[in-house]
């Protein structure tokens, strides 16, 4: 199952800007069609002032049932 969205404060490790943004902590591509911007979208987030993309990691099981850990 595909965990729902989750909100989540970042603080930027390049400029320290703090920010609320959202993550989805799994993903299952065996029952949802999520495409890999989405993907990159929900296991990252980027700080709106200098454009800093942090990696939050996520599970991500493929299609094949393989299970992948992504952002990391």
């Amino acid at each position: 199952m595909t965990s729902p969205p989750e909100k989540i404060t970042i603080k930027c490790p390049d400029c320290g800007h703090v920010y609320e943004d959202w993550w989805r902590p799994s993903i299952n591509l065996m029952i949802d069609d999520f495409d890999e911007a989405y993907i990159t979208d929900a296991t990252s987030s980027v700080c709106p002032v200098c454009g800093f993309r942090v990696q939050h990691g996520g599970l991500v099981v493929g299609k094949d049932g393989v299970f992948n850990v992504e952002g990391n």
